[in-house]
């Protein structure tokens, strides 16, 4: 019996490892090094980015040249180009700033200009515009009536206008009577050599019968441009005064396309009930409070100033309508929107009662150029600034303006600066 268990002991002791005849410690079982550590990745280079500026956006043909600065966040250097085709030249091929030098010779009809910088793998474009002579500088009268009715009583009053590369200028016009009576705004489109179009008329909409009442959708608007293309943009308000911020609305300010044909389209702003504010994004999301055109470049970039309609002097903010409707809001207004070719802006000062031009540098000093009414005695000519007048202005080229007396004569002028 115990010889029986011995055997049993000893054949469990060999199943298990233990029968180890020389009486030496099992090995020990392989132990894995362990893995070493991953070198530190190094952090990823940014991007760099590339930005362009211009202190204005138009010249004309053998006009002033256009200085272009290029910003590239790397430092690296930037090379420059111009498209193929393209009139004029490029006073350099590289460098962080270079000139755009206009065609000498006369242009027929206006062109753009694409010019391309490019370094460290970033580029960018800017779009300029260059338009023809455009005469003998000084005031020109700018009719949207027929000669033969021009004298006759009208309660229609130009309250807006705008002009396109080509010189064709847009009247936007509104029945001067209380705002329930006045009807919808009629549209006049005068070509440089003064013949004229109605584009939106009583119960017409470009050329042909308002059956789908288009003219209804421009009733409240606050503001229109025209881009290269001859398409009409249009800012419109509820009820004249947009929406304040935080108010519930069952509708929101919209920014409408109309092309040369006529066809109407919501190029940005959201349909439908809302709480008033200002919302970036793409085109059917972005909301506006109460926009106002401030201008459009030569790429078809809309610009806007938004913010409460009320009271009159409230804060406005900067944003921008890309051609595709989407929607952002900007730090300030591009410099050179509404310059003209030498970086200039106007503006009129009703105290003053003088035009005054803003140099780049932001210095102000009155325009002597523009006949003032108040300088003629006893008869001043049929085209001066008349001191009882308040003037919105529009650039129509490098060097000619689009002014609209909004007070007294409600007239139309054309102003060609010294060239």
């Amino acid at each position: 019996m115990r010889l029986t268990s011995s055997l049993i002991l000893c054949a469990t002791l060999a199943a298990c490892g233990g029968g180890n005849d020389s009486g030496a410690p099992a090995p020990a079982a392989p132990v894995s090094p362990a893995p070493s550590a991953s070198p530190a990745q190094p952090a990823p280079t940014p991007t760099p980015t590339l930005t362009l500026s211009s202190p204005t956006l138009r010249t004309i043909a053998g006009g002033s040249a256009i200085p272009l600065s290029a910003t590239l966040s790397s430092g690296g250097a930037v090379r420059w180009r111009l498209a193929e085709g393209a009139p004029g030249t490029l006073d350099a091929d590289s460098g962080a700033t270079v000139r755009y030098v206009p065609p000498a010779g006369a242009l027929t009809a206006p062109a753009t200009v694409t010019v391309t910088a490019s370094g460290d793998g970033a580029s960018a474009t800017l779009t300029l515009a260059v338009t023809p002579e455009p005469g003998a500088a000084g005031l020109y009268k700018v009719s949207w009536r027929p000669p033969e009715t021009e004298n006759e009583p009208t309660l229609l009053r130009p309250v807006d206008l705008a002009a396109d590369l080509a010189g064709n200028a847009y009247v936007l016009l509104q029945n001067d009577a209380s705002p329930s009576r006045r009807g919808p705004p009629q549209l006049v489109k005068i070509a440089p050599d003064g013949t004229l179009a109605t584009l939106i008329g009583a119960n017409t909409w470009f050329g042909q019968p308002d059956t789908a009442g288009n003219a209804q959708r421009l009733y409240w608007t606050s503001g229109f441009t025209v881009d290269r293309a001859g398409n009409l943009y249009f800012a419109t308000s509820v009820f004249g005064s947009g929406i304040a911020a935080g108010q519930q609305s069952s509708n929101g300010p919209l920014i409408l396309k109309i092309t040369p044909a006529g066809a109407v389209s919501v190029l940005a702003g959201y349909q439908g009930a809302q709480v008033g504010a200002m919302v970036d994004g793409p085109a059917g999301k972005a909301q506006f409070l109460y926009p106002r055109i401030a201008g459009i470049d030569i790429d078809g970039n809309l610009y806007l100033l938004d913010g409460d309609a009320f009271p009159l002097d409230a804060p406005v903010t900067p944003r921008k309508v890309t051609p595709d409707g989407v929607v952002t809001t900007l730090a300030a207004l591009p410099a050179g929107l509404k310059a003209d070719m030498k970086g200039n802006t106007y503006r009129y000062d009703s105290a003053a009662k003088k035009l005054m031009r803003i140099a780049p540098d932001g210095s102000a000093s009155v325009e002597t150029s523009a006949p003032y009414c108040s300088s003629f005695v006893p008869e001043p000519p049929r085209a001066c600034i008349d001191d009882l007048g308040v003037y919105a202005i529009t650039p129509a080229g490098g060097t000619s303006f689009l002014m609209l007396e909004v007070t007294g004569l409600h007239a139309v002028r054309r102003l060609v600066l010294p060239h």
